[in-house]
């Protein structure tokens, strides 16, 4: 059942005198999205922008993403920059320490060579193999969602209790049991430089609204990008739209 907590169009920008923690996600709400997840594209304007929050808001700024770390890095080109990869089976802090779920790789590594199979199949599918996790993309054929979910449950059947599937936005993401972006944002928050911070939350997909209720558990700030049913308060378009708002707050930021 989805939250009908009220929402606005688009959110204020944060108040100055409160200590604020940005969490963002990446792909449809700091990038668009495209056909193969290689294909992203990071500016200078991007790095920059980010570097600048991490500044302003004194290390309390974290990529909250499914993709691996490795991935995120190769892409942002920001390797001091706190992030979680991977729904949270992986997580980096602002020091640089690194840590990553392990416990159900057996079971993954079980799955893996029948998902591979799947894919060899059909060439309109692209797996995306991120170590601890993978997400089989569909995006070039979206009319086989149902047939994909139907195979992929069957798959992960036998375990139950280490495996989980979730669908994003023409994705599949089967990932270890008990990780999700809501769980590594209250990683963060209970550590340095995110400890006693109100969180914001920018995210685009069904795999953010964990996030967003961790979020509105502790009354911050969660911001859907783009359209569908979500718990998240406030609304913006698209990327473009969520880059305005950070220039708007940095803006903010700078003049107090």
């Amino acid at each position: 059942m989805v939250n009908t907590i009220p929402r606005k169009d688009a959110p204020d920008l944060p108040e100055s005198g409160q200590a604020w923690a940005l969490f963002l996600d990446l792909d449809g709400t700091l990038v668009d999205l495209v056909d193969h997840p290689d294909n992203i594209a990071v500016d200078g304007a991007l790095r920059e922008r980010l570097e600048t929050l991490t500044d302003l808001l004194d290390g309390a700024v974290a990529v909250i993403s499914g993709r691996a770390i490795d991935d995120l890095d190769r892409h942002l080109k920001l390797s001091s920059l706190a992030m979680s990869g991977q729904h949270g089976a992986e997580w980096r802090n602002s020091q640089g320490d690194r840590q990553i779920a392990r416990e159900h790789q057996k079971a993954l590594d079980a799955v893996r060579e029948k998902v591979r199979k799947q894919v060899e199949r059909d060439d309109a599918l692209y797996l995306e193999d991120k170590g601890a996790s993978l997400a089989l993309h569909y995006r070039n054929r979206p009319d086989a969602g149902d047939m994909l979910k139907q195979e992929l449950d069957s798959m992960i059947e036998h375990y139950p209790d280490l495996l989980e599937l979730h669908q994003g936005k023409f994705v599949f993401e089967i990932k270890g049991q008990g990780y999700d972006k809501g769980v590594a944002l209250e990683r963060f928050l209970a550590v340095a430089p995110f400890a006693d911070r109100c969180p914001i939350f920018i995210g685009d997909d069904r795999t953010d609204e964990d996030g967003f209720r961790v979020v509105n558990a502790r009354q911050g700030l969660a911001i859907k990008v783009g359209t569908g049913e979500s718990v998240a308060t406030c609304r913006l378009t698209d990327p473009a739209a969520v880059h305005a708002w950070l220039d708007e707050w940095i803006t903010r930021l700078q003049r107090s």
